[in-house]
């Protein structure tokens, strides 16, 4: 079963810093949510809020540009 990124807890982001991994990794393991359509979101020029661990589920990201209802 896939984990998307916005489902991985603090502690499990942290730990996959600490333990030296790249985004590109992270973005290869833990995919963006269904629902976003923006270019790389896992990526250190991506969404900001996914990457900043602010984004919790689907609703968070109705206003966004990139959010595509239909996946």
């Amino acid at each position: 079963m896939i984990k998307y990124f916005h489902e991985l807890r603090e502690e499990e982001f942290r730990w996959l810093i600490a333990e030296g991994t790249t985004w590109d990794e992270v973005e290869k393991d833990f995919p963006q949510p269904p629902w976003c359509k923006e270019y790389r979101a896992i990526s250190i020029l991506g969404c900001w809020s996914l990457t900043g661990l602010m984004v919790t589920d689907e609703d968070y990201c109705k206003d966004c540009d990139s959010y595509c209802k239909k996946y």
